[in-house]
């Protein structure tokens, strides 16, 4: 059973089993020392390592994240494992890029990515609630189009050494942080130790791509195909989330007082509905993406390029938000993402 459950789990039993590893370990992560809900964030990990190779200079949210670089070099080398390390590429490679930069924006906008959007619901925040709402709107909107013939262009195979682009990446940024140069600086973000940060990111880069959680491909896979075997992971990470927080005393439902959010309730349902619309037509959330890039996709390397310049983007021009609300630059941030979005997937559905 032990082997079935992590050689490759297809069924929904040992899909939810995984999704509730997911929700311990990201939510054990917060206990010792990650900001509240942050456990496992992959738009936040972005930010912060952004800032810690001078993409933007705010020192609160510049680290190198060993969560992120764990995450990677666990799905790479699971896929690898698994002879599943496919290097190819070409399938609408620009919409990768921008459309993973405006993915990132939304989940800035939001302030969290749709993962963070669970384990804020399960900590009790109904701005965590009415982002996954939004997020769920998002994705069946997207549905319609993929009905209506919208597809990307077809993948090709591309030479191997190009895939282990992001894996080195990934080693390098370990590297450094391992000696010192990429650690906290005065006044930075709060983390969990070292050591167990890299180990959570490598099991739930490993996890992820043998189970492919994915919160909004679960989603599409549930309302395109009626498959929700996936849907029993992302259920089982918000059950398991939500019991860790009772017995811990972390659950506080609440709107005015939920740790590092905002109450512009109408801006977290556009936002995250703005990222789930993107994430399906790009084919991954932020975590997402970072698993297909670790296992030799290019197109999901190109976003998570477009994801990473866009967090040094969000912080320098203030399109992320605070506890104040969203801002300005936010509002246009997703207004225009949904024009990108809906642009393209108007295109596509009419070239099909």
């Amino acid at each position: 059973m032990i082997r079935r459950l992590f050689a490759y789990p297809e069924e929904a039993w040992a899909l939810a089993v995984m999704g509730a590893l997911f929700g311990v370990v990201a939510a054990a992560l917060v206990l010792f020392g990650n900001p509240a809900s942050s456990g496992l964030c992959a738009s936040c990990f972005l930010v912060n390592v952004a800032g810690s190779i001078g993409l933007h200079a705010r020192a609160a949210q510049s680290y190198l994240r060993p969560e992120l670089m764990g995450i990677v070099l666990g799905a790479f080398f699971a896929a690898f494992s698994a002879r599943e390390f496919r290097v190819s590429g070409g399938s609408s490679t620009l919409l990768h890029f921008v459309g993973g930069a405006f993915v990132l924006l939304g989940c800035e906008v939001f302030i969290g990515c749709p993962i963070k959007a669970l384990l804020r619901t399960a900590g009790g925040g109904l701005a965590g609630l009415t982002g996954l709402a939004g997020l769920a709107g998002g994705v069946l909107l997207a549905v319609l189009f993929l009905r209506d013939g919208f597809a990307l262009s077809s993948r090709r195979a591309l030479p191997e050494p190009l895939g282990f682009a992001m894996p080195v990446a990934a080693f390098a940024l370990l590297a450094t942080a391992v000696y010192g140069a990429g650690q906290a600086q005065p006044g930075g973000t709060s983390h969990a130790p070292f050591a167990i940060s890299l180990a959570a990111g490598l099991f739930f880069g490993a996890a992820g791509q043998r189970s492919r959680f994915c919160v909004t491909g679960s989603l599409r896979n549930a309302a395109l195909l009626r498959d929700f075997r996936e849907g029993a992971g992302t259920i089982a990470f918000l059950a398991a989330v939500l019991a860790f927080n009772l017995a811990v005393g972390a659950f506080n439902p609440t709107l005015s007082f939920e740790p590092g959010a905002h109450t512009d309730l109408p801006w977290a349902f556009m936002a995250l509905a703005m990222v789930g619309f993107g994430a399906t037509l790009i084919a991954g959330c932020p975590f997402r993406q970072l698993i297909r890039a670790a296992s030799g996709d290019l197109d999901a390397v190109a976003a998570v390029a477009g994801m990473l310049l866009a967090a040094g983007l969000s912080v320098r021009i203030g399109i992320g938000s605070s506890p104040a609300g969203v801002t300005d630059a936010g509002k246009l941030a997703v207004l225009l993402g949904w024009v990108l979005f809906l642009s393209a997937a108007a295109f596509k559905r009419k070239a099909a």
